[in-house]
């Protein structure tokens, strides 16, 4: 007679439901970057009505002294280098130094090792560029970047608990204007569409895998699709409701953390060597996830700019210890 549970070795550890939701939504960002799902900006592209896409603001953002927060348009830059679209992102091949390889100051360019006044790293989920020191006011800062178009989430942060900004890519006077509406919200509390959410739904089946042991364990989760307009609505419902009967490998999250080879710092930037999707499923081989029972709940309009739809599939893992 056994006095342990099962499942699972110990409780400070990550377990299968948030297994499942981290890699859905790091497989679906890498698997859609090769893709395309990425728009380079160079320095000095300038928009239709002649405003400079590559050019940062600074940031009202009361977490960092006045100064040295920078932001762009778009959030969710990417660092990943070996994308296989082309033409590529606007990164390094580098891989001890991953992501954009430095910013332009006054139109004089500052590699990412520079040191002293001008050091500074970049945040890449929040699209931002942190310098150590306060620069003034009216210094213009340029950096070349690419920026996921798709923003892949989790489910709590969509719409009811972050703010919806629309018209993202429409980069006006706004932009570079403080105290002006949403672009002084901060970028982790907007939310830029078009955006896939992933929700764990409270739902699960357990089943035998082989005699001696082992379970097939089926999780449901919903895809909420959400856009400005029905076109891309329409296409991120197709694009994860035709990934039915797909298997795909994961990363294992504890190994990953006993490695100490998380990609990502506390500041959103890329340590040295950062391993990528593929590499980290490959270094610290986790339980595959088969995609099944894909199905659209539902197509909605809400209001004239938020188009949302609903794509439910079953996650489906074999557990040898259940």
């Amino acid at each position: 007679m056994s006095f342990h549970l099962k499942g699972f070795d110990n409780v400070q550890e990550s377990t299968l439901s948030n297994e499942i939701q981290d890699n859905i939504i790091e497989f679906f960002d890498w698997a859609l970057l090769n893709k395309g799902n990425y728009f380079n900006v160079t320095a000095g592209e300038t928009a239709p009505n002649g405003y400079d896409y590559s050019k940062l603001r600074l940031s009202q953002n009361e977490n960092f002294t006045a100064g040295t927060c920078w932001e762009g348009v778009r959030s969710n830059w990417v660092w990943q280098s070996g994308i296989e679209s082309t033409p590529s992102p606007l990164v390094g091949t580098n891989n001890t130094k991953p992501g954009i390889s430095g910013v332009y100051i006054n139109d004089t360019f500052y590699p990412t090792t520079t040191t002293g006044s001008y050091a500074h790293h970049v945040d890449y989920y929040n699209g931002r560029v942190v310098f150590d020191n306060a620069l003034p006011t009216g210094t213009k800062i340029q950096a070349e970047h690419s920026y996921k178009w798709i923003n892949v989430v989790y489910a709590n942060e969509v719409p009811w608990l972050r703010e919806v900004q629309y018209r993202s890519y429409d980069i006006n006077g706004e932009f570079f204007n403080q105290s002006k509406g949403d672009w002084d919200i901060p970028p982790e509390a907007r939310l830029q569409l078009p955006a896939i959410a992933v929700e764990i739904v409270p739902r699960r089946r357990i089943s035998g895998f082989q005699l001696g042991g082992g379970s097939f364990v089926e999780t449901d989760v919903l895809f909420h699709c959400i856009a400005e307009n029905e076109l891309e609505r329409n296409k991120l419902v197709d694009i994860v409701s035709l990934q039915n009967e797909r298997t795909f490998s994961t990363y294992d999250s504890n190994l990953v953390a006993d490695a100490d080879e998380f990609p990502i710092d506390y500041r959103g930037f890329p340590v040295s060597g950062a391993l990528d999707f593929k590499r980290l499923a490959l270094t610290h081989a986790g339980a595959a996830i088969r995609f099944k029972n894909s199905s659209v709940q539902g197509m909605d309009v809400i209001g004239n700019s938020f188009y949302g739809g609903i794509v439910k599939m079953t996650a489906e893992v074999i557990k040898l210890n259940v």
